[in-house]
């Protein structure tokens, strides 16, 4: 078994029978050097060997547009599976398969065991590696049903929420007085109302 750490401990890279795994830290926002950091880990652990990754993205803030464009680029990959355990989380996932092509099967769960069971791995604890034992959050005994606190969903939309108004605005800023459509009124954040 590898374990690959990367810079910052936003993330760790895991090989452990024969399935890439990857844990990104909570509250972490997935930036074009971090994407290429992975990418690099994944390609030493699979030793030129295409493996399944299942990618633990439970309370991450987000994934920058570039950081998604790379992803989506070939990897020793057969397929990934994405888990998360909020709307938010599904949210980020169907925004980036919309909006990239990735190069192999890419799917969102909301369970550990469905994601595994896609991957074609067994999903018994015994399988998993030890970082995804070790942790006590949402996908510690593999079901995904627990719920995030309402702070970590709230806090969650709230960057979110605080990333689309820079997205609009930026997008407005572009457009050289051209009208761009959602030009109402500002959106206000549920810790302003």
């Amino acid at each position: 078994m590898g374990i690959q750490p990367l810079d910052g401990d936003k993330d760790v890279v895991e090989l452990h029978d024969g399935v890439v795994y990857l844990r990104w830290a909570p509250g972490a926002m997935v930036t074009a050097k971090d994407a290429r950091a992975v990418m690099a880990k994944v390609r030493d652990l699979c030793s030129g060997r295409h493996r399944p990754m299942l990618v633990d993205m439970a309370r991450m803030e987000g994934v920058e547009h570039r950081a998604g464009e790379i992803f989506a680029a070939p990897w020793p990959l057969t397929r990934t599976a994405i888990v998360g355990t909020s709307p938010v989380n599904r949210v980020i996932v169907s925004f980036y398969l919309a909006r990239h092509s990735p190069v192999c099967p890419t799917r969102f769960f909301s369970s550990f065991a469905d994601a595994m069971a896609w991957l074609g791995v067994a999903a018994s604890h015994g399988h998993k590696p030890q970082t995804f034992l070790s942790v006590n959050d949402a996908m510690s005994d593999g079901t995904g049903d627990e719920a995030l606190s309402t702070l970590d969903a709230n806090a969650m939309l709230n960057a979110l929420l605080r990333r689309l108004e820079e997205a609009l605005a930026e997008s407005q800023a572009t457009a050289n007085g051209m009208p761009t459509c959602g030009g109402g009124p500002k959106m206000q954040h549920p810790t302003d109302a």
